[in-house]
């Protein structure tokens, strides 16, 4: 049986969140700023999100800090219940202002997600706590979804000072998307590319960049 995500649709069951309290140490640059070729990487980004998701949360260390650019009523900027508590932290805010029973979380430095692999972990998401995609032995947190019931749980972990999202995940329901599964719609894996480093954010303007258009995946 095909069962291959729908790509006419939004998720109703779905928001989307964007993790943006990374000050980008080893960039030398806040991440929300970035820009390939000229674009805007979170608002890319954001308007891969828009073709999928009724609402996107955009989780700052402060709320205040966001380019206006891609503020609208669809993207709704929210501070971290919980500051300084990492990427963990910011899937906790996430999961506490949304009213839907999952989340898609994405990190803002994220420049290529493919639509149709987004499409591809929500249609796995019922009957889980969490929907991560794996390639041998690496996963991905970070791209990755989560159902509301987990937010207690995660809550106890950061106020015990334990932010390692790979704790957390070794005590739910994890689905795991593996790499056979996810080849077809994103060959290149280019949905994980992240920019950590100038070497990233060069090799990102360049031939990778040219090859990946997002609005175009099926």
């Amino acid at each position: 049986m095909d069962n291959k995500p729908s790509a006419a649709r939004k998720e109703r069951g779905f928001h989307a969140a964007v993790l943006a309290g990374g000050k980008g140490k080893r960039l030398g640059v806040d991440k929300t700023v970035l820009k390939i070729n000229g674009e805007s990487v979170l608002g890319r980004i954001i308007g891969v999100l828009k073709d999928i998701f009724p609402l996107i949360y955009l989780v700052t260390q402060d709320n205040n800090r966001a380019p206006e650019a891609v503020v609208d009523g669809m993207v709704k900027v929210v501070g971290d219940l919980l500051p300084g508590k990492g990427p963990l932290g910011g899937i906790y805010t996430a999961l506490e202002y949304s009213s839907k029973p999952y989340v898609f979380v994405m990190a803002c430095d994220m420049p290529y997600p493919n639509p149709g692999l987004i499409r591809l972990l929500l249609s796995r998401a019922p009957g889980w706590e969490a929907v991560v995609p794996r390639r041998g032995p690496y996963i991905e947190p970070l791209f990755a979804v989560y159902s509301r019931e987990t937010r207690e749980r995660i809550r106890k972990k950061l106020e015990g000072g334990r932010l390692k999202i790979h704790e957390v995940l070794d005590e739910l329901r994890v689905r795991y998307v593996e790499e056979e599964e996810m080849a077809e719609l994103d060959p290149g894996f280019l949905s994980f590319f992240n920019i950590n480093t100038p070497e990233d954010l060069e090799a990102a303007q360049g031939p990778m960049g040219a090859r990946s258009r997002p609005h175009a995946a099926k």
